[in-house]
């Protein structure tokens, strides 16, 4: 193999690795997105129960 198909050999690989990485992050954007939405409306759910405590113990 000459210096030139070594070089070319390299090259795909990174190109592979670099669209792994873009498709983990995609990934993990997604999960991310997913997480906040959770977190919202645990924080609703958790915000309606106080309310209602607080009606309850007035």
């Amino acid at each position: 193999m000459n210096g030139i198909a070594k070089l070319e050999e390299k090259i795909d690989r990174m190109i592979n690795l670099i669209n792994e990485l873009r498709q983990r992050i995609a990934e993990l954007e997604q999960e991310n997105r997913q997480l906040k939405d959770k977190e919202e409306e645990v924080k609703k759910r958790v915000d309606g129960l106080i309310e209602k405590i607080d009606t309850m113990t007035l």
